[in-house]
């Protein structure tokens, strides 16, 4: 019975946190396009940091370069985004399945979903790496820099404020 409860609250527990690993807002993939830390935020927040950070130091025709690497790019992320989703579902059915479930039963998917997230990286750094490509040395250099100052600032901030705490993180589970 501790084992069936121990892989429910593992699996529980990876269902939780694999959507909010994320290269493109929510929808899973590690963060490739997050700023140090940081949450992801989804649209408008931190989760495009660099891509943001690059495009602000462009010209409008650049931008509209950006943009056709962005609209192509939409079609393959969609639909890793569609395979990840669903394949998150069937990990929730098969962790919520009646009798027993163990490791072994689990693990394919465990597998497609790291596979999938691997795929979302990978297409993510492809469109960054066109998207660099489109920048002059000295707008990758400020966006850097800005890039800098903007973690210098996160690392204040945790300084001062300190990390939220979501309550009793140290209370045991039963």
């Amino acid at each position: 019975m501790r084992t069936m409860v121990t892989t429910l609250l593992v699996g529980l527990s990876l269902l939780t946190a694999a959507p909010s690993a994320s290269a493109f807002g929510k929808h899973g993939g590690p963060g490739f396009f997050r700023g140090r830390g940081g949450s992801g935020g989804g649209p408008g927040g931190e989760s495009r940091l660099p891509l943001r950070l690059l495009v602000q130091q462009m010209t409008p025709e650049q931008r509209g370069q950006v943009r056709e690497v962005l609209m192509a790019d939409r079609g393959a992320r969609h639909d890793i985004l569609t395979q990840l989703h669903a394949a998150h579902e069937a990990l929730s059915d098969k962790m919520l399945a009646a009798g027993t479930v163990g490791e072994a039963d689990v693990a394919p998917l465990l597998d497609k979903i790291a596979g999938l997230h691997r795929q979302l990286l990978q297409q993510g750094a492809k469109a960054m790496l066109k998207i660099r490509a489109i920048a002059t040395p000295e707008q990758l250099a400020q966006a850097a820099a800005t890039k800098q100052r903007v973690d210098q600032l996160q690392d204040e901030m945790r300084k001062l404020l300190g990390r939220p705490s979501d309550g009793d993180d140290d209370a045991p589970m039963e």
